[in-house]
């Protein structure tokens, strides 16, 4: 079976790796998973982070910054 770098909670770790959850791994195969829909990453990523607040005593900026400050954000088009 291959490696899905899934979380381990209440720790919100890798299981496969050990880093902290999303890994570098586990954020490249997200980004290949939702690929054109990045609103879709954010909604799942948004969901794993209001989890994980009940988990972590982090500060809530660094929490955000953890689970969503990796996602990449196209640029708006004006119409």
């Amino acid at each position: 079976m291959s490696e899905r770098h899934d979380p381990v909670t209440p720790a919100w770790v890798c299981r496969d790796c050990g880093q902290s959850w999303p890994c570098p791994t586990r954020r490249q195969l997200l980004l290949r998973e939702y690929g054109p829909q990045p609103a879709n990453l954010s909604v799942y990523l948004a969901a794993c982070l209001t989890a994980a607040t009940a988990d972590l005593r982090s500060p809530p900026a660094a929490l955000r910054e953890r689970f969503l400050g990796w996602i990449p954000h196209p640029r708006h088009r004006a119409f």
